[in-house]
């Protein structure tokens, strides 16, 4: 199940900024409907990881035999033969699109043998509804996958029965994802990848994978090479469906051998499994649930946990990171202190140009833009430019675009600043909803730099 999004980056980016006073943005001179929708080829495949296989069979088991709730899975299920892949009559075209280009990459890049099915031969079928209709039943869902219903009517019949539980089923043969079909591309995209990934693999998430969609932390939101490797491995022949977790770990050193040669000589990392406590916690201070007063003493304690249990990893700095974000308001040297923290420790685990680093160094830059200095912005901003692009966050894209562009509007560069400010819309159009939300965020970028002279820079 993919949860709410814990990274919205603009939902917190401007919290240090007054801009009760400021004037209409000269962002908002732009007509966001004249600008075309721009969207990502997919990428070049990949094979394999360079990540121990040692730790990649590890998460492969936890991944694979046990649930985000805790209960066991006795055994693995999964397809047999070919797999047709059918999306519901009405469904949004850019759904019809994104999925057509999944199916192409799970075929080259895992080996699956999908294809875009129909109603009489699909054995995963996607259906999209309203989002205010599917969170009616499943509130804190972005979008999930059941087994064995046929449509949104037989779930509202059969979700509390036997057939639907992940822990009974005895192999696989109908599953179906539920999406919105009201949000943006971006996150259709995102809905499909990651609830057909469950639907043909692993249905649990770990927080410690720093390179996979099966991580709740959202940093990842498109299938990686990680992932891939998951998923062929999955369809391997030597992995029969119904084997026990004993059965399955004894032949997954081979086959990983075999299949990510370049994991049999990489370090093994070792990470700690993550803590009840710590998720819990981590639940509170993102959820849409709980009150302010509540979300900072999760805030709190997300970050106690994370150094408590050693978590040297980008775990503790997920937890700054989400702390800034609920603190951003009440207290912003704090959230800023907390932003920085977070950054550094990503750049230091996995360098400048890195969707982690860069999700820490859009609040960075915006920071900076409030305090006036411009390049250190745009160093910023630079650095995390080809991560975004790799990562395919059109949503993130967008505001590193648009803060560029606020950059070279205040150096005196209107041309090219006019040029980036219409990229920066054209890649809003695809991660965000909605033509008055790319508006909105518009203005408050410009809102960051009101009165700045560009004298001395």
């Amino acid at each position: 199940m993919k949860k709410f999004r814990f990274l919205i980056p603009f939902a917190v980016l401007f919290g240090c900024v007054d801009t009760s006073t400021v004037e209409v943005a000269r962002s908002h001179t732009t007509d966001i409907s004249t600008i075309n929708m721009k969207s990502f080829p997919n990428p070049s495949g990949t094979m394999g990881v360079a990540r121990s296989n040692a730790d990649i069979a590890q998460e492969f088991l936890e991944l694979t035999f046990s649930l985000e709730s805790g209960q066991t899975i006795p055994r693995l299920t999964k397809f047999q033969g070919k797999i047709g892949i059918v999306l519901n009559k009405g469904a949004p075209a850019i759904a019809s699109r994104e999925l057509d280009k999944l199916i192409a990459r799970l075929h080259d890049e895992a080996g699956l043998p999908v294809f875009r099915g129909t109603s009489a031969n699909a054995q995963i079928r996607v259906e999209t509804l309203p989002k205010s209709q599917m969170q009616s039943l499943a509130p804190t869902a972005a979008c999930f996958v059941v087994p064995n219903v046929e449509n949104w009517a037989d779930y509202r019949r059969r979700r509390f029965k036997p057939e639907t539980d992940w822990v009974k089923l005895q192999s696989r043969h109908l599953i179906t994802v539920f999406m919105p079909n009201d949000v943006s591309a971006q996150e259709t995209r995102d809905c499909l990848h990651e609830e057909i990934a469950q639907a043909l693999g692993p249905v649990n998430d770990l927080y410690r994978l720093p390179d996979s969609v099966f991580n709740d932390d959202n940093f990842n939101i498109s299938l990686t090479a990680y992932d891939m490797l998951i998923l062929r491995a999955y369809y391997d022949p030597q992995i029969r469906n119904g084997m026990s977790k004993a059965q399955v770990a004894k032949v997954l050193p081979s086959l990983l051998a075999r299949m990510n040669p370049r994991g049999q000589t990489a370090p093994a990392g070792g990470l700690r499994a993550t803590s009840k406590a710590w998720v819990a916690a981590l639940e509170v201070t993102l959820g849409p649930r709980s009150g302010r007063t509540k979300r900072a003493a999760a805030a709190h304690r997300v970050v106690r946990l994370a150094r408590d249990a050693g978590y040297n990893d980008h775990r503790l700095a997920f937890s700054y990171y989400a702390r800034a974000q609920v603190m951003i308001k009440d207290d912003p040297r704090l959230a800023a202190a907390d932003f920085s923290q977070a950054y550094i420790g990503f750049k230091t685990l996995f360098g400048v140009q890195d969707i982690h680093t860069a999700h820490a160094a859009v609040q960075m830059a915006s920071l900076a833009l409030s305090a006036g200095k411009l390049q250190t912005a745009l160093e910023y901003i630079n650095a995390s430019i080809p991560a975004a692009q790799k990562a395919q966050n059109g949503s993130l894209l967008f505001g590193l675009l648009a803060m560029k562009a606020e950059v070279f509007e205040a150096l005196g560069q209107v041309s090219d600043a006019k040029a980036l400010r219409r990229e920066a819309i054209s890649w809003g159009r695809y991660g965000i909803a909605s033509q008055s939300e790319i508006s909105r965020r518009l203005g408050q970028v410009a809102a960051l730099l009101p009165k700045l002279s560009t004298k001395g820079f």
